[in-house]
């Protein structure tokens, strides 16, 4: 079957729009990220196997998170399908080389929260856990997002295990954890939406 796509530049006005995104009493927890951490090694395609979802991935399926360096920005490409239309969500962040397995996510019209993303543990060939938390300190509250991707559609069991064990003690836990559908008959889309973020401050990379 022949898909057509569209692409729209879309102004969100998201002042308002924490629904779908997970959000909690309370400061963030110091989180401990990869050590070592390679950047080369993580770039490429990553399906999200289990989520706790930001506000865009709700109701997703066939997620995965394509990951690709542009100078010095790394960008990322958040894809999932709903109701037939496959939606493309492009963001870019910041990583300092050297330093801990941090994403910074300049706030913007696709996450005005601009949360964080860190990366707990990887083997780079198999799997991943990130884990984001944003702390909005006048209303003592944090949002919450994790991903376990994977380098293909499933995950082995063990791998499951070795994931929730890293996840369990941190703020969000597996209490809103989601399980992320790949089956072909979910996968078939028509139409192709892509979202490019558009930052409050182009400057603002620490926000």
């Amino acid at each position: 079957m022949c898909k057509k796509y569209i692409s729209f530049l879309l102004l969100l006005n998201l002042h308002v729009s924490c629904l779908g995104q997970v959000i909690l009493f309370g400061d963030c927890k110091e989180v401990k990220t990869m050590e070592y951490f390679e950047i080369e090694r993580f770039l490429g395609q990553w399906y999200t196997i289990q989520r706790i979802p930001s506000w865009y991935e709700e109701n997703g399926q066939c997620s995965y998170k394509l990951v690709q360096q542009c100078e010095r920005s790394i960008v990322f490409q958040h894809r999932s399908i709903r109701g037939g239309i496959e939606y493309m969500f492009h963001i870019n962040s910041t990583y300092a080389p050297g330093d801990e397995a941090v994403f910074v996510i300049p706030k913007n019209n696709i996450d005005p929260f601009g949360i964080p993303l860190s990366v707990l543990r990887t083997d780079y060939t198999n799997y991943a856990i990130v884990y984001g938390c944003k702390y909005n300190q006048m209303l003592n509250f944090k949002y919450v997002l994790t991903w376990i991707l994977s380098r293909s559609t499933t995950l082995p069991p063990d791998i499951l295990d070795t994931a929730y064990e890293e996840l369990y003690p941190l703020p969000g836990g597996l209490g809103y954890m989601e399980r992320v559908d790949h089956s072909p008959e979910l996968c078939d889309y028509h139409w192709t939406a892509h979202v490019q973020a558009v930052y409050k401050n182009d400057t603002d990379t620490n926000p």
